[in-house]
């Protein structure tokens, strides 16, 4: 992603909602828990803010399993 945004990233898996917070992406919006689900028409009701909870629902299974 260039120089100015060196070792950041869009999606954090693990812990959604914290991969980043700066001026050139903003924060990190994805929903870690269903409390956090967005249910809005900013959306379009498409995966770019709603991914989160099954994002990290994978991680965890993964980590339970032993897979990287």
């Amino acid at each position: 992603m260039g120089p100015t945004l060196f070792g950041e990233s869009l999606r954090y898996m693990g812990e959604p909602g914290t991969a980043c917070d700066n001026s050139l992406l903003g924060k990190d919006f994805q929903p870690h828990h269903r409390r956090d689900y967005f249910a809005g028409p900013e959306d379009n009701q498409v995966v770019h803010i709603k991914s989160g909870i099954p994002n990290k629902a994978f991680y965890l299974a993964a980590m339970a399993i032993g897979t990287d």
